[in-house]
Protein backbone atom coordinates (compact mmCIF):
# COMPACT_ATOMS: atom_id res chain seq x y z
CA UNK A 1 0.00 0.00 0.00
CA UNK A 2 1.42 3.31 -0.83
CA UNK A 3 1.98 5.86 2.14
CA UNK A 4 -0.05 9.08 -0.20
CA UNK A 5 -3.46 9.17 1.25
CA UNK A 6 -5.94 7.99 -0.99
CA UNK A 7 -8.13 10.10 -3.39
CA UNK A 8 -11.18 8.77 -1.17
CA UNK A 9 -10.33 10.20 2.02
CA UNK A 10 -11.40 13.91 0.93
CA UNK A 11 -14.51 12.03 -0.93
CA UNK A 12 -15.19 10.83 2.79
CA UNK A 13 -15.25 13.92 4.46
CA UNK A 14 -16.91 15.94 1.52
CA UNK A 15 -20.39 14.03 2.14
CA UNK A 16 -19.87 12.39 -1.55
CA UNK A 17 -20.81 8.31 -1.86
CA UNK A 18 -17.77 6.35 -2.76
CA UNK A 19 -17.47 2.53 -3.22
CA UNK A 20 -17.09 0.10 -0.71
CA UNK A 21 -13.66 -1.05 -1.92
CA UNK A 22 -12.39 3.11 -1.83
CA UNK A 23 -13.99 3.33 2.06
CA UNK A 24 -11.77 0.00 2.87
CA UNK A 25 -8.97 1.51 1.27
CA UNK A 26 -9.44 4.28 3.23
CA UNK A 27 -9.80 2.76 6.66
CA UNK A 28 -6.74 0.08 5.65
CA UNK A 29 -4.67 3.56 4.76
CA UNK A 30 -5.41 5.54 8.35
CA UNK A 31 -4.61 2.48 10.46
CA UNK A 32 -1.59 2.58 8.78
CA UNK A 33 0.09 6.09 9.19
CA UNK A 34 -1.84 6.29 12.66
CA UNK A 35 0.55 4.51 15.49
CA UNK A 36 -2.32 6.19 18.11
CA UNK A 37 -5.40 4.25 16.69
CA UNK A 38 -3.71 0.91 15.20
CA UNK A 39 -6.53 -1.86 16.71
CA UNK A 40 -5.31 -5.02 18.48
CA UNK A 41 -5.57 -8.12 16.37
CA UNK A 42 -7.71 -10.82 17.85
CA UNK A 43 -7.40 -13.93 15.81
CA UNK A 44 -10.66 -14.66 14.75
CA UNK A 45 -9.63 -17.93 13.04
CA UNK A 46 -8.50 -19.29 16.81
CA UNK A 47 -11.71 -18.04 18.18
CA UNK A 48 -13.79 -20.14 15.81
CA UNK A 49 -11.60 -23.47 16.41
CA UNK A 50 -11.67 -22.69 20.13
CA UNK A 51 -15.55 -23.13 20.06
CA UNK A 52 -15.78 -25.82 17.99
CA UNK A 53 -13.24 -27.91 20.24
CA UNK A 54 -15.36 -26.74 23.05
CA UNK A 55 -18.44 -28.64 21.17
CA UNK A 56 -20.42 -25.39 19.60
CA UNK A 57 -21.38 -26.24 16.90
CA UNK A 58 -25.07 -25.34 15.95
CA UNK A 59 -24.66 -21.38 14.36
CA UNK A 60 -27.19 -20.91 17.46
CA UNK A 61 -25.21 -22.59 20.20
CA UNK A 62 -22.17 -20.29 18.93
CA UNK A 63 -23.83 -16.79 19.21
CA UNK A 64 -25.35 -17.49 22.74
CA UNK A 65 -21.74 -19.13 24.08
CA UNK A 66 -20.37 -15.33 22.65
CA UNK A 67 -23.50 -13.39 23.84
CA UNK A 68 -23.98 -12.08 20.13
CA UNK A 69 -26.26 -11.79 17.60
CA UNK A 70 -26.23 -14.54 14.84
CA UNK A 71 -25.19 -12.25 12.08
CA UNK A 72 -22.16 -11.72 13.98
CA UNK A 73 -21.38 -14.87 15.23
CA UNK A 74 -21.38 -15.82 11.39
CA UNK A 75 -19.31 -14.09 10.33
CA UNK A 76 -16.50 -15.03 12.86
CA UNK A 77 -17.36 -18.61 12.02
CA UNK A 78 -16.38 -18.59 8.63
CA UNK A 79 -13.74 -15.87 9.34
CA UNK A 80 -14.83 -13.65 6.44
CA UNK A 81 -14.72 -10.74 8.61
CA UNK A 82 -14.06 -7.65 6.26
CA UNK A 83 -11.49 -6.20 8.31
CA UNK A 84 -9.49 -9.13 9.81
CA UNK A 85 -10.36 -8.61 13.39
CA UNK A 86 -13.35 -8.00 16.05
CA UNK A 87 -14.10 -4.84 17.07
CA UNK A 88 -13.49 -3.41 20.32
CA UNK A 89 -16.85 -3.26 21.73
CA UNK A 90 -17.65 -6.92 19.98
CA UNK A 91 -14.63 -8.35 21.97
CA UNK A 92 -15.87 -6.63 25.23
CA UNK A 93 -19.61 -8.10 24.83
CA UNK A 94 -17.74 -11.87 23.90
CA UNK A 95 -16.04 -10.96 27.94
CA UNK A 96 -18.76 -9.92 29.56
CA UNK A 97 -21.13 -12.88 28.25
CA UNK A 98 -20.88 -15.51 31.41
CA UNK A 99 -21.63 -18.55 28.93
CA UNK A 100 -18.43 -17.77 26.98
CA UNK A 101 -16.29 -21.06 27.39
CA UNK A 102 -12.70 -20.10 28.86
CA UNK A 103 -10.07 -21.14 26.02
CA UNK A 104 -12.31 -18.25 23.82
CA UNK A 105 -11.75 -16.02 26.83
CA UNK A 106 -8.11 -16.48 27.48
CA UNK A 107 -7.54 -15.87 23.15
CA UNK A 108 -9.22 -12.46 23.53
CA UNK A 109 -7.24 -11.55 26.77
CA UNK A 110 -3.79 -12.80 25.13
CA UNK A 111 -4.74 -10.85 22.62
CA UNK A 112 -5.45 -7.77 24.05
CA UNK A 113 -2.73 -8.50 26.85
CA UNK A 114 0.20 -9.17 23.94
CA UNK A 115 -0.41 -5.57 21.91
Amino acid sequence: MSKNPPDEIHRLRSGTRSTLTARLETVRYLNEISPSTQRRKIPIQAIAAALMEAGYTSLDSQAKALGLHRATTWTIMRTKHKLGRLNGKTAQRILENPATPQSVREIIQKALAGN
